[in-house]
């Protein structure tokens, strides 16, 4: 197949193309700037709330399906409404119907936890949105739009993946709270301060988050779909000690702080059933990974 990935050179983007990539598909990462990525996977600059760089890319390439994940992340969001809503939303907005106009059957789309915000989660995949953030709420707009799109045109399959917190090497923006703690580990910090958190918050592999985006591509689906993404729920103090233990001389001290406001007891309801695949990594093995990656 054809796949075009928007924030295709991103963190989440590049892993997925290049799982995909591996399994044969053509691959165009579409992305701000310019990039040189590894064999197998094509790049094209793109503003993605250009209708008409968009369209041009997709009428160029063909996409037969359509990774979305470009966006701004929490604290930039957070600093820019304007600028958030612009890529996030209207970005969103743009990738959804050149996926139409070029006649791509399938979008797999990045949501988030945080458009669950403060949302009662018992309903699991079917809770309704209550966004505590701005990040939240575009991503709880791009769950209604994808929703508005298949009502309108059924033969497309749109696929919303709220992912919690996705980390593994790479990861150079958005929220990067366990990253930052490997890192000061194996930079030889004698003291290192972590945020204590409140309530455990989840923690996804970036290989298992790529995967689950991977299934999502080939899934036997219709219609739209979101799904919860969860991986490993954990607090803070235990990603500490295990950092304690690979590194004895380490001074691990905790910092009262407040656990960021997403519905953090959200849980993975259907993806077993849709994907046959749910993360499985403990962060226990994904911060080995990071650190092997490091040294």
């Amino acid at each position: 197949m054809r796949i075009a990935i928007t924030g295709g050179a991103g963190f989440l983007g590049l892993a997925c193309g290049l799982r995909l990539s591996a399994d044969g598909h053509r691959i165009m990462a579409l992305d701000r700037g310019e990039h040189v990525l590894p064999a197998g996977i094509d790049f094209r600059s793109c503003d993605i709330a250009d209708d008409n760089d968009v369209a041009l890319a997709f009428a160029e390439f063909e996409p037969d399906v359509v990774i979305h994940f470009a966006a701004l992340l929490t604290l930039d969001s957070k600093a820019d409404i304007v600028a958030a809503t612009r890529v996030n939303a209207l970005g969103t907005a743009v990738v959804f119907s050149a996926a139409q106009t070029c006649g791509a059957r399938r979008v797999v789309y990045a949501s988030s936890v945080a458009a669950l915000g403060d949302a009662d989660t018992r309903a699991g995949d079917a809770t309704t949105p209550r966004p505590a953030s701005v990040y939240g709420a575009t991503k709880a707009f791009c769950e209604h739009l994808a929703r508005a799109c298949v009502a309108d045109t059924p033969e497309m399959t749109l696929i919303g993946l709220r992912y919690g917190s996705v980390y593994g090497p790479g990861r150079a923006r958005g929220w990067r709270a366990i990253q930052t703690l490997v890192e000061q580990a194996v930079s030889g910090v004698p003291r290192l301060f972590y945020p204590d958190f409140p309530q455990p918050i989840d923690w996804t592999w970036i290989g298992d988050a790529a995967e689950v985006a991977a299934r999502a591509v080939t899934a036997p689906l219709s219609g739209h779909h979101v799904f919860n993404v969860v991986g490993d729920k954990r607090f803070m103090r235990e990603a500490a000690n295990h950092l304690k233990q690979r590194y004895p001389s380490l001074t691990t001290i905790p910092q009262s702080a407040q656990t960021p406001p997403s519905a953090w007891d959200f849980a993975n309801d259907g993806l077993e059933a849709a994907l046959g695949y749910t993360p499985h990594t403990k962060i226990e093995g994904g911060i080995d990974q990071v650190i092997d990656g490091l040294v």
